[in-house]
C-alpha cells in the first residue's frame, strides 16, 4: 500500500513539477513557511553537483507538501542534503522523500491526538526541558514515521503511545527519552516480528527511568546480548524484561547485556531454562 501510494504522489509530483517553474516553486515554498536561507542552501548544492531543474522540483515539492499540512518538512531537506553529498542519483532520492512525505502524514493521524492529552501537556510542563509543545510534536512524528517506514506495525504504535500516556512512566519520563523511545522501537531485535513485545520493553524501559541516551544504547546493547549468548531476541526481551522488573538501574541494565549477561548472571549466562535455546547445545536441534 505505502509503495502504491508513493507511486501516485511521485506522478503527482512530476506533473505539478512541469505546471510550475522552480521560480514559482520556490515563492510557494517561502509562502508555505519554508524559510529562504533553507530554500538558497538547496538551490546551492544542487547547483554545485549540476542537478537539474526537473529533479530540484522533485526534491523540493514533498518539502513544500509537508509545509502546507503543518508536517515537519525539515526531514525533507535532511534525506536530499544527505543524499546529494553522497552523489546518489536525483531518481534514487525522489522516492524516499516521497516515503518520507507519506509516512509523516500517517504519523501525525495518530500522532496529533496524543499529544492533545492533559497527561502530555503535563509532562512537557514539569519536564524541566526546553521542549514547546509545536517542538514536541514535530519531533514525534519524525520518530513515529520512522517506524512507519520500517514497516512496524501502525496499530501496535499506536496503541503503544495510548499505554504510555496512562502509565507511569510520564510523571518521570523527559520528552527527549520519549521521543528516542518511540524512535529507536523498531531497531529492537525482533521488532518485525514481534512489535507488541518491543513496545512493552520501550514502556518497561522508560519506567525504570532509561533516559534518551540509555535508549539509543538499547537496540545494541540486546544485539550483543543475542550474540555473545546465542540465544534468540525473544529470549534476550524475556531476560532484559527480567532485569528490569528487578529495579536493576539503566547503567547496570546496558552493561549486563554488553557482556552477554541476558539474566544478569555471569557473563555470557543465560538464565534457567534459556540455554536449551543455544543452537551449539547438544540436541538443540531436535
Amino acid at each position: 500500500m505505502m509503495l502504491t501510494l508513493c507511486l501516485v504522489l511521485l506522478t503527482g509530483v512530476s506533473t505539478m513539477a512541469q505546471a510550475q517553474t522552480i521560480d514559482e516553486l520556490a515563492n510557494r515554498a517561502q509562502s508555505a513557511g519554508i524559510e529562504e536561507s533553507r530554500i538558497a542552501d538547496l538551490f546551492n548544492r544542487a547547483e554545485t553537483r549540476g542537478i537539474s531543474e526537473d529533479d530540484l522540483a522533485g526534491f523540493l515539492q514533498p518539502a513544500i507538501q509537508m509545509a502546507e499540512e503543518n508536517l515537519p518538512y525539515e526531514m525533507i531537506f535532511e534525506k536530499v542534503f544527505e543524499g546529494i553529498s553522497k552523489r546518489v542519483p536525483a531518481n534514487r532520492i525522489q522516492p524516499v522523500l516521497l516515503s518520507i512525505n507519506s509516512s509523516a502524514s500517517e504519523a501525525s493521524g495518530f500522532v496529533d491526538g496524543w499529544v492533545d492529552r492533559p497527561e502530555i501537556a503535563g509532562m512537557l510542563s514539569r519536564s524541566g526541558e526546553r521542549v514547546d509543545w509545536d517542538q514536541f510534536r514535530n519531533e514525534m512524528i519524525r520518530a513515529s514515521s520512522k517506524g512507519l517506514m520500517q514497516n512496524f506495525d501502525r496499530d501496535v504504535m499506536e496503541s503503544a503511545l495510548g499505554a504510555l500516556a496512562d502509565s507511569p512512566a510520564l510523571q518521570n519520563a523527559r520528552p527527549s527519552g520519549i521521543v528516542t523511545a518511540i524512535s529507536v522501537m523498531s531497531d529492537l531485535p525482533g521488532a518485525s516480528e514481534d512489535p507488541a513485545g518491543s513496545a512493552r520493553i520501550m514502556i518497561s524501559a522508560l519506567e525504570s527511568g532509561f533516559d534518551a541516551a540509555e535508549m539509543r544504547k538499547l537496540p545494541g546493547a540486546m544485539n550483543m546480548a543475542q550474540r555473545r549468548g546465542q540465544l534468540p531476541a525473544q529470549s534476550v526481551a524475556e531476560g532484559l524484561s527480567r532485569q528490569l522488573e528487578g529495579g536493576l538501574p539503566a547503567s547496570q541494565v546496558l552493561q549486563n547485556l554488553f557482556n552477554g549477561e541476558v539474566g544478569g548472571g555471569p557473563p555470557g549466562g543465560t538464565p534457567p531454562g534459556l540455554d536449551r535455546n543455544r543452537p551449539d547445545r547438544p540436541g538443540s536441534g531436535n
